[in-house]
């Protein structure tokens, strides 16, 4: 009687198992590529379905700094019609921690819209490992460009005896 049930249990966790790495195979067949993501997310559709395709982009497994994902991603920044979808793709570019968006993330601290430009403070800021004292003042057009100078700056020095300090300090694999 132990013996039969012993087989009946390795029978259920096998098929189990199985199960488990079949699902995973065809939940693996529809990611969709970075290149598919990005034309919805800039695309014709409804601004939340642009959302959601932007999140989709910024938050995909593997996301943490594959080639075409920053493209897309830097793509989605500047073509992005919604603040959203330039908001997302602010934080995707954060999360790969590649130090050659930081460009890209400095000069969408100027963006009109606060959304967008708070969350490339803050993706800056990470990147970075700097705080800019944002949080006492009024973030309008003014702040913004005055914030966005001390990034390009702080950015410049990476170049000189500030990258030092800075690949010193950085974490590798952190993630946003």
């Amino acid at each position: 009687m132990n013996n039969t049930r012993i087989l009946l249990a390795g029978i259920a966790v096998t098929l189990l198992v199985a199960g488990g790495v079949v699902g995973a195979f065809r939940h693996r067949g529809t990611v969709e590529s970075p290149e598919a993501l990005l034309r919805q997310a800039i695309g014709e559709g409804s601004p939340k379905d642009q959302a959601r395709a932007a999140a989709r982009l910024a938050t995909r497994p593997g996301a943490g700094g594959t080639d075409d994902t920053i493209v897309c991603l830097k793509e989605m920044l500047t073509k992005g019609r919604s603040p959203e979808v330039r908001a997302t793709a602010v934080v995707g570019l954060a999360r790969t921690g590649d130090r050659s968006t930081l460009p890209l993330l400095v000069e969408a601290i100027e963006d009109d819209d606060p959304l967008v430009a708070g969350r490339a403070v803050a993706a800056v800021q990470h990147l970075l490992g700097v705080r800019y004292g944002t949080e006492e003042r009024p973030f309008d057009r003014e702040e913004r460009r005055r914030v966005a100078d001390m990034a390009r700056a702080d950015v410049a020095a990476l170049d000189g005896p500030g990258r030092a300090w800075w690949e010193a300090h950085i974490v590798p694999g952190a993630t946003w």
